[in-house]
């Protein structure tokens, strides 16, 4: 029996994918940053809902590295990952960030709509907040 997932309500703070591409020589840059890098994220592992390695599908090597992070801005969330010896030493060819809105899984315990009126006019591309329902 399949349960659905619950109404929650949406977090207040902004998230942003950040989606890092190695670049040449990444895996030497890794092993010598890693100590660095485990000790950034561990001492703000609360601005990230998650974060990890990216591999090819059914390869081994890593590829890259993608977060999802919580801030208040973009340039918070860029001030946060430039503070990754990761990023601070080069290793990444391409850092590409784009706003995220958490709205269904494990994380936060459910969904965030209602129902799927309250969201329709997001799904269409409409700003947030449409004001017929009354609802973000």
């Amino acid at each position: 029996m399949t349960s659905l997932p619950p109404h929650v309500p949406k977090t207040d703070q902004s998230c942003f994918l950040v989606i890092c591409r190695d670049g040449p020589g990444a895996s030497a840059l890794r092993k010598e940053h890693l100590d660095g890098h485990l000790q950034h994220v561990e001492d703000h592992w609360r601005r990230y809902v998650t974060a990890g390695p990216m591999r090819e599908p059914g390869g081994e090597m890593i590829v890259g590295s993608v977060f999802l992070v919580l801030a208040d801005s973009l340039e918070d969330a860029e001030a946060l990952m430039k503070g990754d010896p990761y990023i601070a030493c080069g290793m990444y060819e391409t850092i590409e960030y784009k706003a995220f809105t958490n709205s269904i899984g494990l994380f936060l315990g459910g969904k965030i709509w209602a129902n799927s009126d309250a969201i329709r006019h997001r799904a269409a591309g409409g700003p947030p907040g449409d004001p017929s329902t009354g609802l973000a």
